[in-house]
């Protein structure tokens, strides 16, 4: 239970996993990979469509440039993983948890994702136009230069995340939690309406008022300027 109130659902996987080292040719469009244990695994550019990944703990795989178009993803467990410049279009992912991973340049453009934690990740240069996030919850990541143009981030919370260079216009917030996260730079602050932002350090404060102000014109002055 998050302090939002909002109560995020981990994978469900089963005791014992069947150990599995699939290469890329051998997975095909529709394939279903169900209660598997894929440890050092290498699945770098893949291309698949409405590939489903069921009850799935992948540890330490790659999975850089892969193309997924309408993957299904659910109770999936991702532990230091690679998602570099991957993209999964249009994916749907219930109860999915990423740890530890590397998802610079990933692009999730029409994702949907609920019940999904994301912490001590690296996103950097990743893509969320147009997604959708229900009960979801990034925690120690690095989403320096993210796009979440057209998102929904309703009751999305973010903790501790660098947010420096994101852009997040015409997203719909409401509901949606900022806690201690660096804003230098974040583009489209103004698309926050119902969000709340919570920032202990005077730093990062002043680098939200900032942001808001320049979505909204302002101009902050020094007093002293107009003595």
């Amino acid at each position: 239970m998050t302090k939002s109130g909002q109560k995020i659902a981990a994978p469900r996987l089963r005791t014992e996993l069947e150990p599995a080292t699939p290469t890329v040719d051998e997975i095909d469009d529709e394939d279903r990979l169900l209660d598997l244990a894929l440890d050092d695994v290498d699945l770098r550019d893949l291309e698949a469509e409405h590939l489903e990944l069921s009850g799935c703990r992948l540890t330490r795989c790659d999975l850089g440039g892969s193309e997924l178009e309408k993957p299904i993803l659910v109770d999936l467990v991702l532990d230091h993983c690679d998602l570099a410049n991957a993209r999964w279009s249009d994916a749907s992912a219930t109860r999915v948890q990423i740890t530890s991973s590397r998802l610079t340049g990933f692009a999730g453009p029409g994702l949907s994702l609920q019940h999904t934690t994301v912490r001590d990740s690296v996103l950097d240069f990743s893509s969320f136009r147009f997604a959708k996030f229900v009960k979801a919850e990034f925690t120690d990541c690095r989403l320096q230069s993210a796009d979440f143009v057209s998102a929904d981030l309703s009751g999305t919370v973010f903790r501790h995340c660098d947010l420096t260079g994101a852009e997040l216009s015409q997203v719909k917030a409401k509901g949606a939690v900022f806690v201690d996260c660096t804003w230098d730079g974040t583009r489209g602050v103004a698309s926050l309406g119902g969000a709340t932002i919570a920032n202990s350090s005077p730093i990062d404060a002043l680098a939200v008022t900032l942001a808001m102000a320049a979505a909204l014109g302002i101009t902050l002055g020094d007093p002293d300027d107009f003595a």
